[in-house]
């Protein structure tokens, strides 16, 4: 009996020393995971741009997104209802990326829209609290804040008590008042400095925050020892520098001096300042251009290419051009899985005064359907989840092959690859008929705006039930042009292809 104890006890030992050694295993490969997968996202070539309300032609503060991810992602669009996954939480519509921990975008019911680029920083010695922060960063912002700044308020206190667990980013937020640039570092470092309403700012994968006043309290929020702390690590030197830059004092050299982040800045500065800058040009965090600033033109800044010349005619030669290929400098590229342009209008409500027009994928491929703050709905086959399952299981996502057949970014992906093998055959005529959808989506809202802001006084409700009817068809005209091209392909043509069933459903509607 005492053999057989001792034997069952030492069973028992080996077999729970196995347990610790996998669970400690499996620890190890899930922090190395998450490690892995967040340097990762910081190379993503993300692009944004900010615009000041005195300088667009309707008044509006615009931001524009270009969300860039690699591997077989996709997004999905959710209406979060107040309160559904947590207290004192407002409503906000979420693009999800599931899985990812830096490429949800967000436009809440105060008119608040959130997006990020990844900028990287030099700290290799960061402070962390119980793991720090990454995703759970963007998401409290978006469901908590009333304000663009107090979305920054927000996150700067969450830095301050759990540090910032990737390399650096910047986050883009903005309201229909004005725009901020929250500058996160690896740890408890940041500052956030607020567009002047005269000017615009672009950010295209690195620090572009240069000076900081701290004693501004109205235009900056920082970190009270971020000067003092570059001091220390041998960052920034009074005497030799001269005055304080946070760009090149925390960010890393060979992220801000890389050719794909140097031209795609370069290109947008030249193409909305009014001015000419060399590649060379040390360039400035904002510019005040010499004319307005529209949604058009910065729809078609994020379905922009600017590759060199003698590249493009060689391969156009060679009938295998197209511009998206890996390592391209463009501004719409390979790894593009949508943009959009928020219009944030401080004349009319919320709920029909701030849009976000969507270019479901490449933009230069897609036609740009508006969401607004006040749908009802989401757009129909834009979830891979239920949206009582989504938040939750965000870090266990779906593969690209299994979500449902119906979901319509299967569509989006499936036209835009499609047209990549014979993009200077199919350009012309794709470039035409987004353009024609586009504007159409523009012109009918600015005609039903004078009638919603007339029925609203009444009727808020209709108003909103009729932004949901008008954002759906806009994805189903937009669906239903992809199904027409689509089935003009031979099979042959298409190849591994397929046309998923929402279209197929679109078409019938």
């Amino acid at each position: 009996m005492r053999i057989a104890r001792k034997l069952l006890i030492n069973t028992l030992m080996i077999n729970s020393m196995k347990m610790k050694m996998r669970i400690w295993c499996l620890w190890m490969v899930a922090c190395l995971a998450f490690s892995l997968g967040a340097r990762a996202q910081d190379r993503f070539e993300c692009f944004s741009v900010m615009v000041g309300r005195n300088i667009t032609v309707d008044g509006s503060v615009l931001l524009a997104h270009n969300e860039d991810d690699y591997g077989e992602v996709y997004f999905n669009i959710y209406l979060v209802p107040a309160n559904y996954y947590g207290k004192n939480q407002c409503k906000y519509l979420w693009l999800e990326m599931p899985g990812m921990h830096f490429s949800d975008a967000y436009m809440n019911e105060y008119g608040v829209v959130i997006a990020s680029n990844a900028c990287a920083s030099r700290e290799d010695k960061p402070i962390l609290t119980d793991g720090g922060i990454t995703w759970e960063l963007r998401n409290a912002m978006a469901s908590q804040a009333h304000t663009a700044r107090e979305a920054v308020e927000i996150g700067a206190k969450l830095i301050d008590e759990k540090g910032y667990n990737s390399s650096g980013r910047t986050y883009c937020i903005a309201d229909p008042n004005e725009a901020w640039m929250l500058s996160v570092v690896y740890g408890k470092h940041y500052v956030a400095k607020r567009i002047p309403d005269d000017a615009l700012a672009i950010i295209p994968n690195y620090y572009t925050i240069t000076e900081v006043d701290l004693n501004d309290v109205e235009n900056v929020i920082a970190s009270p020892d971020l000067i003092r702390y570059a001091e220390e690590r041998g960052w920034y030197d009074r005497a030799k520098d001269g005055d304080f830059n946070f760009r090149k004092a925390y960010g890393k050299a060979e992220n801000q001096n890389h050719p794909v982040n140097v031209m795609r800045m370069w290109y947008a500065l030249n193409q909305l300042s009014g001015q000419t800058f060399a590649m060379e040009d040390e360039f400035p965090w904002a510019i005040y251009p010499k004319g307005r600033i529209s949604v058009e033109s910065l729809m078609d800044l994020l379905g922009a290419h600017q590759q060199e010349e003698a590249i493009k005619e060689k391969e156009e030669a060679e009938g295998s051009w197209h511009p998206h290929y890996e390592g391209s400098n463009s501004i719409c590229a390979e790894h593009t899985r949508y943009g959009f342009v928020a219009q944030l209008q401080s004349g009319y409500p919320v709920d029909f005064g701030c849009v976000l027009w969507l270019a479901p994928y490449r933009p230069c491929t897609q036609s740009f359907t508006p969401l607004f703050c006040g749908m009802l709905t989401a757009p129909e086959n834009m979830q891979s989840r239920k949206l009582k399952d989504a938040q939750k299981l965000h870090f266990e996502p779906l593969s690209l092959n299994d979500i449902p057949l119906a979901h319509a970014y299967l569509s989006f992906k499936t036209y835009s690859d499609k047209i990549e093998t014979n993009y200077t055959g199919l350009i012309p005529q794709i470039s035409k008929e987004i353009e024609t959808q586009t504007t159409e989506n523009l012109r009918e809202y600015q005609a039903k705006l004078v009638q919603w802001l007339a029925l609203y006084k009444q009727n808020p409700s209709e108003v909103r039930k009729q932004t949901t009817q008008f954002s759906q068809t806009a994805f189903s005209r937009s669906l239903s042009r992809i199904n027409s091209f689509l089935s003009k392909q031979s099979p042959q043509q298409l190849e591994s292809y397929e046309l998923s069933p929402s279209l197929q459903e679109t078409e019938n509607k």
